[in-house]
């Protein structure tokens, strides 16, 4: 976890610095679940469920077109959904983990986010690093001098007491998620409940919840009779991912870009690939030798896995 403050507190325009010191630590604690954890960070999970849903799609809509293709063999096909089905709904699951425990997810980011509300103030939300609580004193000071020097172009800070253009940013943009309008703004401004209450009913209501669930019962556990039942009239379907894992990055961009004023992805939630997705596809699998030592491969596998039941007898009641 890196800590990527420039300025220390000293040099911060924050009154209560152990206060702006506790907001630094879990500030340095929510970025990294949301972008730098190197296993489990939400947004490079909630990306790669993009890659994945725009790949299977891709390849499935080409194997469905109704020419023949080695992507309507069976196994090919068994793999492809298999595969998309497991990985993306135990992605889903995973990001709405809800667990008080060492865990990474969406669920616990916003708990955590409310539970430490009283440390998203203004103040800290704009002058956490080193940037001018007063940005319009810095930028007269600042267009003073640039006038007394000659004018001419001139080159803003973004960084530091000095980088009026930056607070003023900060200032506008808490304006929106505390819900205080600008000429009422003081230090002590916190961010608005409604603004979490929003984020927690997207995230609610995102279908993700049910396809964790789902996965509790028939995916990462086998659940009995009972549990199933809960789940009579449910149907998993890719339509029903895809929707979960857009309302999931609106959540992402909702506590990632906006409540902490950090990081988002607009307009680039999907990677560019760096690399042709569809080369090679145009060929076949396999040569006519190639699926000769596929079938003998095939069948040896098969009576390995068939005699491994062969000495239970013998071994159990030896």
């Amino acid at each position: 976890m890196s800590d990527d403050y420039d300025y220390p507190l000293s040099q911060c325009d924050v009154a209560d610095k152990r206060a702006l010191e506790q907001f630094r630590a879990k500030r340095t604690v929510w970025r990294s679940w949301l972008e730098e954890d190197e296993h489990h960070a939400i947004w490079s999970t909630i990306q790669q469920m993009v890659w994945t849903d725009v790949a299977f799609r891709s390849l499935t809509a080409a194997g469905s077109a109704g020419t023949s293709t080695a992507l309507q063999n069976p196994l090919m096909a068994e793999a492809l959904i298999n595969g998309y089905f497991a990985t993306q709904i135990l992605a889903v699951r995973r990001l709405v983990d809800g667990g008080n425990s060492d865990i990474i997810s969406l669920r616990r980011l916003l708990k955590d986010l409310k539970a430490h509300a009283h440390l998203l103030t203004r103040e800290h939300y704009v002058c956490y690093d080193g940037l001018p609580y007063d940005f319009a004193r810095v930028q007269e000071e600042e267009m003073s001098a640039h006038l007394t020097q000659g004018g001419g172009a001139i080159w803003a800070a973004t960084s530091g007491r000095r980088a009026w253009h930056s607070s003023r940013m900060g200032h506008e943009q808490f304006d929106k998620v505390s819900k205080v309008s600008a000429d009422r703004r003081q230090r002590d401004d916190r961010i608005a409940s409604s603004t979490l209450s929003t984020i927690e009913t997207w995230l609610n209501e995102s279908g993700a919840a049910e396809l964790g669930k789902w996965s509790n019962v028939y995916l990462a556990h086998a659940g009995g009779p009972t549990a199933r039942q809960a789940f009579s009239n449910f149907q998993v379907t890719v339509d029903r991912i895809s929707e979960a894992i857009r309302n999931l990055a609106r959540v992402a961009e909702a506590l990632g870009a906006y409540v902490l004023w950090s990081s988002g992805r607009l307009n680039a939630l999907m990677a560019t690939a760096q690399f042709d997705p569809f080369e090679g596809l145009e060929g076949p699998v396999m040569s006519a030798d190639q699926q000769t030592a596929a079938r003998v491969l095939w069948d040896q596998l098969s009576d390995d896995r068939d005699d491994c039941l062969a000495s239970v007898a013998y071994e159990l009641f030896r």
